[in-house]
């Protein structure tokens, strides 16, 4: 069962997105592709990342989410920013009903329904122009330069229950012809000065599965630089694109 997020992450997501290299970094990758779009969906959005994004470029957007509380941190961002063109669909992938769009987004979020064959094929018939496949590069997670100090602390860390390879196969088996691109980036998050450490050990151990100890502070410690005038935890990531042109985009080309 799906872990629910907390209001905490959800603040620090919000955060990290406002200040970090996400999801802007696909977001201009993926702008070659967009000509002549008008409408995106972004599956299994989370509090909505590329949601946000596609609506101030002035994109329809459709957000599905499995998590009512997701989309309600969504609602608010949304009147928060004065956005429109949102409409919020709670449910799971297969169940939900979405209207045909010209571009798809899914990122990290394919546990559940939306990661199998079903899923993906429906992410196909639902969109026009292109859709795009953020994945993990590698299936273990050592978000936050974490590497080292797990293995100081004897602790097996998180891992997905696979990477982007995985996901490339799924899709090559239906028959698509795609394009894989790697990005590195950061995904940190900013604190607002060195007082905030003490939580951000508390909620990056629950995060990371690590305990809350002097060595993890330590670590932190270490790695904390400057960043828009922020205290700044760096978190420098690997993710693969996916991305797909459909057949109206190729037909344009033509």
């Amino acid at each position: 069962m799906m872990k629910e997020w907390t209001d905490e992450q959800i603040l620090n997501y919000y955060l990290g997105i406002e200040h970090s290299d996400y999801p802007w970094v696909f977001w201009e990758a993926m702008r070659p592709h967009l000509g002549g779009c008008a409408s995106l969906i972004d599956i299994g959005s989370g509090p909505g990342a590329f949601a946000l994004a596609a609506a101030r470029d002035g994109f329809h957007v459709q957000a599905v989410d499995i998590s009512k509380k997701n989309l309600d941190a969504l609602h608010g961002k949304i009147k928060e920013l004065g956005l429109k063109k949102i409409k919020l669909i709670y449910g799971d992938w297969l169940e939900a009903e979405v209207e045909k769009c010209d571009v798809a987004v899914c990122a990290y979020s394919f546990g559940g329904t939306i990661g199998t064959a079903q899923g993906i094929n429906k992410i196909f018939e639902i969109a026009g122009k292109a859709a795009f496949f953020i994945s993990p590069y590698a299936s273990v997670q050592t978000d936050f330069l974490t590497g080292e100090l797990y293995i100081k602390m004897g602790i097996e860390p998180p891992s997905f229950s696979g990477d982007y390879r995985d996901l490339l196969r799924l899709i090559q088996n239906q028959g698509r012809e795609v394009e894989c691109k790697i990005f590195e980036y950061d995904f940190g998050m900013p604190l607002a000065s060195k007082d905030g450490l003490d939580n951000c050990v508390l909620y990056l151990g629950e995060k990371l599965g690590l305990p809350p100890t002097d060595l993890f502070k330590e670590h932190l410690q270490k790695i904390i630089t400057m960043r828009n005038g922020l205290y700044w935890v760096p978190n420098p990531r690997k993710s693969a694109m996916i991305i797909w042109k459909g057949r109206s985009e190729t037909n344009d080309n033509d």
